[in-house]
């Protein structure tokens, strides 16, 4: 019953008590306080973030003439939490995606939100996962460019496969991803041939008319070898480094956060000193697997130096060196 109709029955019922239907009326409210503020709690996480649009729903992806996805579309779930970069390179996050959920207001002052970011630095440094936590940050697609399909050695097909991709970003809401744009946007006068000189200057021109509500991201792992032209076509260029000792030690806490472990984090970040992030993502793993197969309830330093010393001998085995 209600704590309303206990209260309008209570003068019917003489062994009824008023102390219990106030209580009861009293503790109602408070719930009642508590739920709200749940859901303003909840409003106040996801305000700015604009609608999440259903990948099924969205119109089919383009295709190239050999009718081959240039495009993979996805609903990410990296979150900007999920991420270890440099405080400058997250303060300036922060500031992008301010930007992004406030563009009536920037546009009231004939003003719009930088939306157009080059990611520079060595491989497996986390340039990928942040355009994927700036797409879950928005909350919208990642629409992802497949730089292997676009690419041809026909006269005239790839500047035609990059055309039906922008032309295709147009139509949604999204983060466009292009990763290792180095691949056909290095230094025009290096190209092998003159089609992807072609190809380097259509890309130009895209991004330089290129007005829409989405967000553009293009990563290379070869910044120096990208034409100077393109670096000007960006709103904002990030440069990725290797982590540092106290990055080490903070991808180890998101890696690890699942399992008890009793490490001295010093000699554990000199094990893992110049791998990329993904690489230490790799070792964690790595160390995990083997944890939980053994049957071990706590993972110790030496499950880590161990992890990361194997890793290492096998990327020298085969001739790589990481990052």
């Amino acid at each position: 019953m209600a704590a309303s109709d206990q209260v309008e029955t209570l003068w019917m019922d003489e062994e009824s008590s008023l102390t219990d239907a106030v209580r009861s009326a009293l503790d109602e409210n408070r719930q009642q306080s508590s739920n709200l503020a749940a859901r303003l709690e909840r409003a106040a996480a996801a305000r700015g973030r604009r609608r999440p649009m259903t990948v099924n729903t969205l119109a089919p992806v383009p295709l190239s003439d050999e009718e081959v996805p240039l495009v993979t579309v996805s609903e990410p779930a990296t979150s900007m939490d999920d991420l270890v970069l440099t405080t400058q390179t997250f303060a300036a996050f922060r500031e992008i995606l301010n930007e992004q959920r406030h563009r009536s207001r920037l546009a009231a002052y004939g003003l719009r939100p930088r939306s157009k970011l080059l990611l520079a630095g060595p491989s497996g440094t986390g340039k990928t996962r942040t355009a994927e936590a700036l797409a879950y940050s928005l909350g919208i697609p990642l629409v992802k460019v497949r730089l292997s399909a676009v690419i041809s050695s026909y006269l005239g097909q790839t500047a035609r496969h990059l055309e039906r991709i922008l032309d295709y970003s147009r139509t949604g809401n999204w983060v466009v991803s292009f990763d290792e744009i180095d691949m056909f946007a290095g230094e025009r006068e290096d190209a092998d041939h003159g089609e992807m000189r072609r190809v380097s200057t259509i890309l130009l021109q895209q991004l330089e008319e290129y007005e829409s509500d989405n967000l553009v991201i293009a990563t290379t792992n070869h910044g120096m070898s990208l034409d100077s032209a393109m670096w000007r076509r960006f709103d904002e260029v990030l440069v990725y480094r290797h982590p540092t000792q106290a990055q080490i030690s903070d991808l180890l806490e998101i890696k690890l956060r699942r399992f008890r472990c009793k490490i001295n984090r010093e000699q554990v970040c000199r094990a893992l000193a110049g791998m990329s992030h993904a690489d230490i993502e790799a070792v964690c793993l790595d160390t995990m697997r083997k944890s939980v197969l053994a049957g071990a309830k706590i993972i110790s330093t030496s499950d880590i130096v161990d992890s990361a010393a194997a890793r290492k001998k096998r990327f020298k085995e085969a001739g790589k060196s990481q990052g």
